[in-house]
């Protein structure tokens, strides 16, 4: 017999088309979604209450919500989580970083707890700084390292038998918690049932803007979504740490290359994001005071200009670049004037006369990491402790229930923690 396909969350029987009896059947399978009448969420709440519902929903989760890749790995999964960032907040990376290092030192006996000039604290606020501005997620690190929030599953005693009669602190103390992430709204709602799935899915499009960390994140982001999900995004929002590539020589093969994948991914944006309203991008130099990029790498761009947005809603704002090409003298930039969009420059914060250091001065080795990896995970085991056998729980948690195999995608997005208070 045949398994059921799925798609979407919704599941269809295959298509066979030898019997009258076969299509009746699979016609009835896509019918309308069942009523759910012995719901009183459906029967008693009217539609414009229940949309109502879906949209607290989804503000309560956060209107933006970053897409990013879980690691540095190729075969890294998407993951998202919601923009806690000003995204107009001027970007005082270099200042902070500037300011740490600039603390005068101190007399080591002065220091009372090791806080202060020269401090554990104060070094590790420097490296810190540090990564925040070689971050592909450039002003949005807040973002980045806020960790994700759990909720307790179980409690464990870890004491004998006669653990549980004791009371006070010391009981509470010496348990076990099981820590899982919180439960994304968006998957319960459209997981729920049919009818809810099709009341709430454009709800979802219409009150979220999908922000994208990176080339890569948005290359596989428009690769794995279905079609249909695209054609509803109505906004988008792209942070770009521009790479080298984009001032080197053209003619330079791995320059090619990259642009040949930054051309293929905006090309495919413009194909199967037909309702755009909005587009705001915000592009930062691989280091700060690096050339504003080539010509070629803003072409792509003007494919959306047929959508006819207005330069509020279609805007790029280019962070820390020099304000000219290499070969130009200072000034505005001729193609940046005749583009669809609209733009500004914001220059850096400071001069920094040791930018031609910047690379050892932020404490990056030459064989530091091309894209720096997320620090959300760092991040998360701050927050808990991961024990070697989540991974073993989740796939037994998921065989036990469902009879299948667990997948990578529900590895990640249910991982199980656990922390020990001490």
């Amino acid at each position: 017999m045949a398994e059921p396909e799925t798609d979407g969350g919704d599941t269809h029987l295959p298509e066979i088309q030898t019997t009258d009896v076969h299509e009746s059947q699979t016609a009835a399978t896509k019918s309308a979604p069942h009523p759910q009448p012995q719901s009183a969420f459906f029967s008693s709440l009217p539609l414009e209450i229940r949309q109502n519902i879906y949209s607290h929903l989804w503000q309560a989760a956060g209107s933006i919500q970053h897409v990013y890749k879980s690691s540095a790995s190729a075969l890294a999964p998407l993951s998202h989580c919601p923009c806690i960032a000003d995204l107009d907040a001027e970007d005082v990376r270099e200042d902070e970083l500037s300011r740490v290092l600039n603390t005068p030192a101190a007399d080591p006996a002065t220091l009372q707890d090791g806080v202060g000039p020269g401090s554990e604290e104060e070094r590790e606020a420097i490296q810190n700084w540090r990564f925040r501005i070689v971050s592909s997620w450039c002003n949005h690190w807040k973002c980045e390292e806020e960790p994700p929030i759990l909720r307790e599953l179980q409690q464990l005693s870890l004491g004998d038998g006669d653990e549980g009669e004791k009371t006070g602190e010391t009981s509470k103390d010496k348990r076990r918690q099981i820590l899982v992430k919180e439960f994304s709204p968006f998957l319960a709602t459209l997981l729920t049932c049919k009818r809810m799935r099709e009341e709430a899915i454009d709800s979802i499009y219409n009150d979220t803007t999908f922000s994208l960390i990176n080339t890569e994140a948005l290359t596989r982001f428009l690769d794995t979504t279905p079609t249909a999900s695209l054609a509803r995004i109505k906004r988008l929002h792209f942070t770009w740490r521009a790479p080298i590539e984009t001032y080197m020589d053209r003619e330079a093969d791995e320059v090619v290359a990259e642009r040949i994948k930054w051309v293929d991914t905006w090309t495919a944006a413009a194909d199967k994001l037909p309702r755009l309203q909005e587009l705001r991008i915000w592009a930062y130099p691989y280091y700060a005071r690096y050339p504003t990029p080539f010509e070629e790498w803003f072409e792509p761009l003007h494919l959306f200009g047929r959508l006819k947005m207005p330069p509020s809603r279609f805007h790029v704002s280019l962070r820390w670049f020099q304000n000219s090409l290499p070969e130009m003298d200072t000034g505005p930039l001729d193609f940046l004037e005749a583009a669809p969009f609209g733009y500004e420059m914001v220059p850096p914060c400071q001069e920094n006369p040791l930018h031609f250091h910047w690379r050892r001065l932020i404490g990056l080795g030459p064989d530091e990491p091309r894209v720096p990896v997320t620090r959300r995970q760092r991040k998360r085991s701050q927050f808990s402790e991961i024990m070697a056998l989540e991974m073993s729980y989740s796939c037994f948690s998921f065989e036990k229930y469902t009879g299948s195999k667990a997948s990578n995608t529900f590895l990640y997005s249910d991982i199980v923690t656990v922390n020990l208070k001490q």
